[in-house]
């Protein structure tokens, strides 16, 4: 009678083990995500070499031949710490915010560079000039969000002073929920160490103003020296619509209502692919570079 007591007890044990493991509830879901961005160096564009290394807390990896990483990194990250050595320099530790993550996310490029700068502005409602606390602003992948005074100051950004055109051309980003997106881009390099840029304008979505004319389709021409003086051509259905030549910032803009578009540069025997721009409202704001071969 024992023997069959104690068979009864262990089969009810296995019983509730195979409950516990698979049946009825108590499952959780994963405690981590796949977490890939791309890290650019600001002196070239290009993947920083020798590769940099990208750390979520005790875990780390080496970023590919391309810039690119990819690392399993816990649900509710919020942060990742790029630590990148200059040619002939120290290594220096770049730091990127983003919203914490609940699934595989890509956290899109973050630039690094020689030096780290600080860079302060202000964002405001372009209807009434008021300043805008909350809102959040980006640039190479730094992030913040601006004070009770609308004020923001990103610590960190990547700057090189041997090429201050591509701190010029780092695309930054601002928002707030009411407001539409803009993408803005520096418009003054540092100087000991902190650049002070212009406002940057938000446009209520209740409104039927666009945002910050005059450009809702923008870009710099590529690479370098060769973008300055080409000539920018924007077609509609195969129609020249709009042509520009770029100055010594290699940067483009136009206005224009929705429709599909096509953006080519020449200069000289150099010329670009031609590339798609869909725009579908005027307000938004959308960045094509294009680069010259």
């Amino acid at each position: 009678m024992r023997r069959v007591t104690l068979l009864i007890a262990l089969l009810g044990a296995m019983m509730l083990a195979l409950v516990g493991c698979g049946g009825g509830g108590g499952t959780t879901g994963p405690t981590s995500f796949e977490l890939s961005g791309l890290v650019e160096n600001i002196t070239n564009g290009g993947a920083p070499t020798p590769g940099a290394t990208v750390q979520v807390g005790s875990s780390s990896v080496t970023t590919a031949s391309d810039g690119s990483f990819a690392i399993q990194a816990p649900s509710g990250t919020n942060f990742v710490l790029v630590i990148y050595t200059p040619p002939g320099g120290s290594p220096l530790t770049f730091r990127f915010d983003f919203a914490g993550i609940t699934d595989d996310t890509n956290v899109g490029k973050l630039v690094v560079g020689p030096q780290q700068a600080t860079v302060t502005g202000a964002v405001r409602d372009q209807q009434d000039s008021s300043l805008l606390a909350g809102a959040t602003v980006t640039l190479g992948g730094v992030r913040t969000t601006t004070g009770a005074n609308g004020i923001y100051i990103l610590s960190g950004v990547a700057y090189d002073p041997a090429t201050p055109a591509t701190f010029l051309a780092l695309e930054g980003r601002a928002g707030k929920t009411g407001y539409f997106p803009r993408i803005f881009f520096p418009d003054a390099t540092p100087t000991g160490g902190t650049a002070t840029l212009s406002d940057v304008l938000l446009q209520p979505d209740s409104g039927g103003a666009p945002p910050g004319t005059p450009f809702n389709i923008e870009g710099f021409v590529n690479p370098s020296p060769d973008g300055v003086g080409a000539v920018v051509e924007l077609r509609l259905g195969g129609t020249l619509v709009r042509q520009v030549t770029t100055g010594a910032n290699r940067k483009y803009g136009f206005w224009v209502v929705p429709g599909n578009y096509t953006v080519t540069a020449t200069k000289g025997t150099l010329t670009s692919g031609p590339v798609s721009v869909n725009l579908t409202n005027p307000a938004e704001t959308i960045r094509r570079d294009v680069t010259l071969l």
